[in-house]
């Protein structure tokens, strides 16, 4: 019975031991690439408690990354705020305004939701230029990354990166309690059929005002260590094709997967640089039609697409082996019937 539970969490454990060994073989800016990756891997988990497993669309989340990157730069460079506190401050102003924004979502479903979502992304460069005060505008605000203990010998950017990954197990484990057991039987009750769902006891205005505050502050958590990562935020940094390459991010790698978000991730960061150098002028063509191909070949994501071939390479080695396995002999089987009779 413990088996279907432990290999999934010793896969994980696998998988977050060979990341930690990133900074020890790729050189410099592929570790703040993967760190960069890591924050859209914790903002597209977000995105997919709430599409996948709550049925919300949502085109917001770059909004709460851009909040959350902006809450922490100001907190730590205006205000001398320990990271600690920032990042917490992060989170938690971010679920306050997801739990706002999920108020209206109510009464929205399907594309009304999507085109509300898409209002909201778009209003978040021209509000940062509105209060150039607090935003510094286009002039951004510059972050002293941290410091490393003097007890830790690494680098800053090491150190990000560490930073990046513990925050991304974190969320990791936090979503894992969130899907499994009796929340996650909730949250899929209330995608499947809200009403079924209210039969049942079910208070679904309540589950996908948290879903989408809880979705918020992942989104927020990442914008935080993105500015980190980043030591730099800006408008530019939070342009509303943000928003569009979570969505990618999600659809691509799998919105009902946890390793889909990671894979996502890193198709959203590394595939445009890839595509720069197989043409610099065809880098948009390339990245575009790449992300349309995956969609159309891949329609549960890379993960469903994965873990289909995995399930029939098991099926397809299981009916070898019994092909293979040895029948007795026709003789044999009279000679058992007789000895039983």
């Amino acid at each position: 019975m413990r088996r279907p539970t432990l290999r999934p969490a010793l896969l994980g454990l696998a998988a977050f031991a060979a990341l930690a060994c990133v900074p020890a073989v790729l050189p410099g800016f592929m570790v703040f690439q993967a760190s960069i990756a890591l924050t859209y891997a914790i903002a597209i988990l977000g995105l997919n408690l709430l599409m996948g497993f709550n049925g919300q669309v949502s085109l917001a989340q770059g909004v709460f990354f851009a909040i959350g990157g902006y809450v922490v730069a100001i907190l730590m460079v205006d205000y001398a705020v320990p990271v600690w506190l920032a990042l917490a401050a992060a989170v938690a102003g971010n679920a306050i305004l997801g739990a706002l924004v999920g108020i209206p979502a109510l009464r929205l479903q399907g594309l009304q939701l999507a085109i509300l979502t898409l209002v909201l992304a778009a209003l978040v460069p021209p509000l940062v230029m509105r209060f150039d005060k607090i935003t510094k505008g286009t002039s951004g605000i510059s972050i002293d990354k941290p410091e490393p203990p003097a007890w830790l010998p690494l680098d800053q950017d090491s150190f990000v990166y560490f930073l990046c990954l513990a925050g991304a197990g974190l969320c990791v484990l936090v979503m894992s309690q969130l899907i499994h057991g009796e929340t996650g039987r909730m949250l899929r009750a209330v995608r499947d059929n809200p009403v079924i769902a209210e039969s049942f006891g079910v208070h679904v205005a309540r589950t996908r005002i948290a879903t989408f505050a809880t979705s918020a502050a992942f989104g927020g958590f990442a914008g935080g260590l993105f500015a980190l990562v980043n030591a730099f935020v800006s408008p530019d940094s939070f342009q509303l094709f943000k928003s569009f390459e979570f969505l990618a991010g999600a659809i691509i790698g799998g919105i009902t997967s946890m390793t889909g978000a990671f894979i996502g991730a890193v198709i959203v960061v590394f595939l445009p640089e890839w595509s720069s150098h197989i043409s610099l002028a065809m880098a948009g063509l390339i990245y575009g039609g790449t992300l349309v191909v995956m969609m159309l070949v891949a329609r549960e994501g890379v993960a469903g697409l994965i873990g289909k071939t995995l399930s029939r390479a098991g099926a397809a080695s299981l009916s070898m082996a019994s092909q293979t396995k040895p029948h007795p002999k026709p003789e044999t089987r009279t000679m058992v019937l007789a000895e039983k009779e």
